[in-house]
């Protein structure tokens, strides 16, 4: 039976050259792991319009209740002026959401996002454990100028959905 001898300096070399390989490998799919960010997505935008879309014909007890939600309210707030609600998502994943009434900050929101198959997810860095207020969003357009998302309300077997536009803010 034959017995190779390595010297130890040999294996701790190859050793080294593993580690090496293995770090550099693991940061390279730390990169590609990190958010999917749409560079049409990143900038600031500020809410244009809520409204709603039946994708079926709906019975009057739910038409009252579109009828009488509070994105009414909500639009004709931001219509007026006294309400602002802008989100600013960055290049790094990281998002800023703000509501403002009558000139004073009311709500503010902090954390990260990604675009996956079409569908905004965001994590909110915020400790008071509501869901984000971004969260599980499909966006349906995104151009240079316009960003409207949506979400199913009640059961999604009643396709009904909350449509959002928002609309680019110039750069600071």
């Amino acid at each position: 039976m034959w017995r190779i001898l390595i010297p130890f300096e040999t294996v701790k070399r190859q050793l080294y050259s593993w580690r090496f390989c293995l770090v550099l490998f693991l940061l390279l799919l730390a990169q590609s792991v990190q958010a999917q960010v749409p560079q049409a997505l990143v900038g600031r935008w500020a809410l244009q319009q809520i409204s709603f879309e039946a994708r079926r014909p709906l019975p009057d007890s739910l038409q009252q209740k579109l009828f009488y939600s509070p994105a009414g309210e909500t639009n004709s707030a931001v219509k007026e002026g006294t309400l602002t609600v802008q989100i600013e998502f960055r290049a790094d994943g990281t998002y800023r959401y703000e509501m403002i009434r009558e000139k004073q900050p009311f709500y503010t929101e902090q954390g990260r996002y990604q675009v996956k198959n079409g569908v905004l997810t965001s994590y909110s860095a915020d400790t008071d454990h509501s869901a984000p207020t971004l969260d599980t969003q499909a966006i349906t357009k995104l151009t240079r100028k316009v960003l409207q998302v949506e979400i199913p309300i009640w059961k999604p077997e009643q396709r009904v959905f909350q449509q959002i536009r928002y609309v680019r803010l110039a750069n600071r």
